[in-house]
């Protein structure tokens, strides 16, 4: 078993659980209950700290993780909307660490492999949910900052936040739609950002791979 393990991408179950909450969750969002999505994300939680692997960020990688957890948790069982928007900084906070941390791992790398393909899906897929929380938490303290949302985002949290999720999956990819649009000071820029972060990324990861993959090849064909 454990040479099998071995086998399996690092990244493969933050992958697939990601896929869960980005895909899967909003076409089943009214049958899920808020424990089973809160579930979902703990999954992801957790599944980044063994995608970060060892290194010399892994204690306080893993102290954010538990502290992220704790507050949520916190949150869910107390309904307190104060510990709502602070749970909501912290998973920030972590998923943008987890992007620093498994992007330095990629620019480490010196071959092109199927963990390295899927650390740099991940890597996008994170910063969507990284600035979905982020766009959040401006709705939620500055009610107003986005037009075109639901009538129930207002009351319903995961209303929000499968509102959020796709505004934020539209500016990353610069479909821009226009049904949901930033209004606020705030959000417009965030919203912008997102768009220049997500293009710009995959310009340079793109690249460094197509370079790393040539690379990789004439070594080959000169052994």
């Amino acid at each position: 078993m454990t040479p099998l393990l071995k086998r399996i991408p690092r990244n493969a179950a933050l992958l697939v659980f990601l896929l869960v909450m980005i895909v899967v969750s909003p076409a089943v969002m009214e049958d899920l209950s808020g424990l089973v999505f809160e579930l979902i994300f703990d999954a992801i939680l957790i599944a980044g700290v063994y995608s970060v692997g060892p290194s010399k960020h892994r204690w306080p990688f893993l102290v954010l993780t538990v502290v992220a957890l704790a507050t949520r948790w916190g949150q869910h069982l107390s309904g307190i909307a104060a510990l709502d928007v602070g749970a909501l900084f912290i998973t920030v906070l972590w998923l943008f660490y987890a992007i620093a941390l498994i992007v330095a791992h990629l620019f480490r790398r010196r071959d092109v492999s199927v963990d390295t393909i899927l650390s740099s899906v991940v890597v996008y897929l994170l910063i969507a949910v990284a600035f979905t929380l982020t766009f959040e938490i401006i709705e939620l303290q500055n009610p107003g900052s986005f037009s075109g949302l639901p009538d129930t985002a207002a009351t319903n949290r995961r209303d929000l936040g499968g509102a959020m999720m796709y505004f934020s999956l539209v500016c990353i990819s610069t479909m821009g739609y226009g049904d949901i649009a930033p209004l606020s000071d705030i959000a417009r820029p965030i919203a912008v950002l997102e768009g220049v972060t997500g293009q710009l990324y995959l310009a340079v990861m793109i690249a460094r791979l197509v370079g790393l993959h040539i690379a990789g090849a004439r070594d080959t064909s000169d052994v």
